[in-house]
């Protein structure tokens, strides 16, 4: 059952942390941004993970629930990684003061969320998994199961810098350095031209697309790394296909998150 969770400050502020691991990253990317907290894998890539979930989700968020994964969950409260998935997932950037108050800004929002804390050798050891309930008219069209939900999973690598692997059960891989369209549709036959046409038309490049199918739910999600933004417009001619459920975009990031 999901419940408000409160609890202490962390007085903790550091401006830079050092973080290395086994892959290759220019020295920005290993010294690490400008945030708070003392470490920039479980505090400054916890708070990106939050707030690129929240782009993805890409609505108001009432309830979450928040799996912290092996190291995420052994140093959730000495790191502040609860405070900084929070406040990412309130839109706080990293350098923000404000994430050692994230839990009350949550409270005082009307934001439920719950931590589960897991221990999972299978998975990256920076982890964290968000569960979002509050799907409109709660219907899931997204995942196809009907079940109300909204998953998102991901990793913090290093260096503040963190990837995503998961949306609704199908793998991704993104790191928020492109701009980005998800389409869920009905997988019939013509749909990826569909998509291809639209974006051609209007000179929107496709830098990389993966596909995901549900053979028994007859659903698929086409995850795209554009050139450039995909326009509202666009969206929109997108959306009025009566194939498609859901389509979502999102802007690359900039350093500022």
């Amino acid at each position: 059952m999901l419940r408000r969770v409160t609890q202490g400050k962390h007085p903790l502020i550091t401006k830079i942390s050092m973080k290395t691991g086994g892959a290759t990253m220019g020295i920005f990317d290993v010294m690490g941004p400008v945030m708070i907290g003392p470490s920039s894998s479980h505090t400054a890539g916890a708070a990106r993970l939050g707030y690129m979930a929240r782009l993805i989700y890409g609505r108001p968020i009432k309830k979450v629930q928040i799996t912290l994964y092996n190291s995420f969950a052994e140093t959730a409260h000495g790191h502040g990684t609860d405070l900084a998935v929070v406040g990412g997932l309130l839109g706080l950037p990293v350098d923000s003061p404000q994430l050692r108050e994230s839990l009350a800004i949550a409270e005082a929002q009307g934001m439920l969320y719950n931590f589960v804390w897991k221990q999972n050798l299978a998975q990256h050891p920076n982890t964290a998994r968000f569960l979002f309930y509050d799907i409109r008219n709660g219907n899931n069209r997204e995942s196809g199961d009907g079940s109300g939900t909204f998953s998102i999973t991901g990793n913090s690598i290093g260096g503040g810098n963190v990837r995503i692997i998961e949306i609704n059960g199908h793998r991704v891989d993104y790191s928020g350095y492109h701009d980005v369209l998800m389409i869920t549709y009905q997988d019939v036959p013509g749909m990826i031209g569909f998509i291809g046409d639209t974006l051609g038309v209007r000179h929107i490049n496709i830098a990389y697309m993966s596909l995901a199918r549900d053979a028994v739910e007859a659903t698929a999600m086409a995850f795209l790394k554009l050139d450039a933004p995909c326009p509202l417009e666009c969206a929109d001619v997108l959306r009025a296909n009566p194939n498609v459920f859901n389509v979502i975009t999102i802007n690359k990031l900039g350093d500022g998150i």
